[in-house]
This record gives C-alpha cells, sequence and structure tokens, in this order.
C-alpha cells in the first residue's frame, strides 16, 4: 500500500513531465537498492527486500529538490543508508530514520539548491495569508483552475454561501514547488485516507500532531509577527512545507515510534510542538525533516519511560491479579 501510493506521486511527475526531479529520484533508489544488496555478500543474508529499498529510495527522492546534482544524492543516501544499516540498528532495530537522516545530509552538503523562505512579515499579517502567497507567485495557477473553480462556486459552494478564489486548486492540485514531495498535496491527503482505512497506518500520531501543530498556527504564531490573534493561515502551514507527505511516510517510521496509547499521543503532542518551532508558519524546505530527526532522538526517552510504567503496571496490577485468582480457583 505504501508502495503503490508512492508510485502514484512519481507517475504525476511522469504525467507533469518533471524530469529532473525523476532523475533525482532514480538516483536515490538506485543508491538504497545497492545498500540493500551490500548486505547480501558482507552479512550473508539471504532476503533481499528490494521493495522496502524502494520505498526509501523514492521517499528521499520525493524530498530533494529536482535541481539537486543527481550524483551528490546518489552518493549521500548510499553512505547514509550505509551507516544506518551497519551502525544505527539496521532495518529491524533503527531508532533513526534512514530517509530523513538522508535528505538533512543532503541539505547540510548543498543548501543552497534548496528553496529559500519566501513568506514574508507583511505577507503573514494578511488576513487571508495562502491567498496573498498565490497572488504573489509563489504557486503557478494553473491554465484549468479557473473554470473549475468557477463550475464549483455555481455547484457546490454556493449552497454553503461562499466562493472559492482562484489558484486554491493549483495549491492542493500542484503546488508547482521544487520538492516534489510538497507538490501534489491533494494526492497526499486522499493517500492518507486509503492508508488508514486499510489500518496500513494507524491514525493517532499524525492526527494528534497535525492538530497541535495547525492550532499552534493559528493563534500563537500571529503574536510572533504582529498580526491577529487567530488569524495564523492553517491552509499555507498545510500545504507548503509537506507537511501531509511527511507526517504520512515519515513520523510513524517503523522503529521510532513509542508503542503505548498514551505514549504514541504525547510523541504527537511533542511533534506537534516541534514542528511549530521548526517549521513555522510554513514554506520550509526542510523543517519537518529536521522535526522527525528531533523526534527520533525524543521517542527513545518516551519508550523508557513507557517500560518503567508497564514494568510497575505488571508488578502492582497484574501479578496481584493474577495470584488472587489462582487463589480463588484453588479454594474453590
Amino acid at each position: 500500500y505504501l508502495l503503490a501510493v508512492l508510485l502514484l506521486q512519481v507517475a504525476m511527475l511522469f504525467i507533469t513531465k518533471s524530469w529532473q526531479a525523476l532523475c533525482v529520484a532514480a538516483s536515490t533508489v538506485v543508491a538504497v537498492e545497492l545498500a540493500e544488496a551490500s548486505e547480501l555478500f558482507t552479512r550473508k543474508r539471504h532476503i533481499f527486500n528490494w521493495l522496502q529499498a524502494l520505498r526509501v529510495g523514492i521517499i528521499i527522492g520525493l524530498l530533494l529538490p529536482e535541481s539537486y546534482p543527481p550524483l551528490m544524492a546518489f552518493w549521500i543516501t548510499l553512505i547514509v543508508v550505509l551507516i544506518c544499516k551497519r551502525l544505527l540498528g539496521g532495518d529491524v532495530n533503527t531508532w533513526v530514520n534512514p530517509a530523513a537522516l538522508a535528505v538533512a545530509v543532503c541539505w547540510l552538503s548543498c543548501m543552497q539548491v534548496f528553496p529559500q523562505f519566501s513568506l514574508t512579515e507583511e505577507l503573514l499579517q494578511t488576513k487571508n495569508a495562502s491567498l496573498s502567497f498565490i497572488q504573489s507567485g509563489a504557486v503557478p495557477v494553473l491554465a484549468y483552475d479557473s473554470p473549475c473553480t468557477a463550475f464549483f462556486n455555481k455547484t457546490v459552494y454556493r449552497f454553503f454561501d461562499v466562493t472559492i478564489p482562484d489558484g486554491y486548486l493549483s495549491l492542493l492540485w500542484d503546488s508547482g514547488a521544487a520538492i516534489p514531495a510538497f507538490r501534489f498535496n491533494l494526492l497526499t491527503l486522499l493517500s492518507s485516507m486509503v492508508l488508514i482505512a486499510a489500518t496500513v497506518i494507524q491514525p493517532l500520531i499524525p492526527a494528534v500532531q497535525l492538530v497541535v501543530y495547525l492550532l499552534l498556527v493559528r493563534f500563537i504564531s500571529p503574536l510572533f509577527y504582529g498580526g491577529v490573534f487567530g488569524q495564523g493561515d492553517m491552509l499555507l502551514a498545510l500545504c507548503t512545507s509537506g507537511t501531509l507527505f511527511c507526517t504520512l511516510f515519515l513520523l510513524q517510521w517503523v522503529g521510532t515510534p513509542p508503542l503505548t496509547r498514551w505514549g504514541k499521543f504525547f510523541y504527537g503532542v511533542i511533534a506537534g510542538i516541534f514542528s511549530f518551532l521548526i517549521v513555522g508558519c510554513g514554506d520550509s524546505p526542510s523543517g519537518f525533516i529536521f522535526t522527525v530527526l528531533v523526534m527520533n532522538v525524543v521517542s527513545p526517552l518516551l519508550q523508557g519511560i513507557e517500560a518503567i510504567a508497564t514494568d510497575r503496571y505488571v508488578q502492582n496490577v497484574l501479578i496481584p491479579r493474577s495470584e488472587a485468582l489462582q487463589k480463588d480457583g484453588i479454594h474453590a
């Protein structure tokens, strides 16, 4: 399921003829596949998990700008994934997200290739920052945006007595961002619904993280740039920094989140707070990647608390309860 929805993102790159982005993604896929193949020779492992490697390679490639040098992306990805396999626990016991770590190293190695922040204080102070962001030219308005918007305004939105201005469909369908993972927000949103419905991912962590992050953007962010309290633009934060993509594909990487329900809840809360502190109001080229890496450090602490709490529950509740039931059975 995960690979299928990622391949839909790749298919959109083919449809939009984004050949540079496809070249970068191909280089990272080859790098991860080579790292996976090396396990067959150096550790004499008989399983070649090429599907998992393909998934990791696609995620890394989609999170890099289309102008990133493919050869540099290849070598950085290969080295980082090998380090994760040999030194950081491997595929099963890893405590760090290899895709996020590879993208972070790529950013540190060639940060001038990543797009710069285009949000200004004046833009954020407007009542509808996302519309101002679109009108500033940061989002290329698609040719069919205006007729489709007019159609929905006449048929659907008129029942709610609202009208949607031109540009929002382009922001959701294809924002034209330099980083492919940031472009197809509607596709990512639909993919998350499919994955949750198919129980491939659990909704607790992403739901809590997004709620906390968006509430902070809505009510707290205006205090930092002189805006009106309660008028922070949540849509802008959701659609301009890869928030949906990273929340869906990176935040719950296997082996990194806590296991208990309360542990996942606090993991989501802390992730939402760090998302706000690092990503801010949106339009960040790599903020969410570093949010994921911060959570990779926080998660072992939560898991340690989980282990202590679980041990106390077993010792103080389950064992006495079991002994009491056993005594009752003997007396009976």
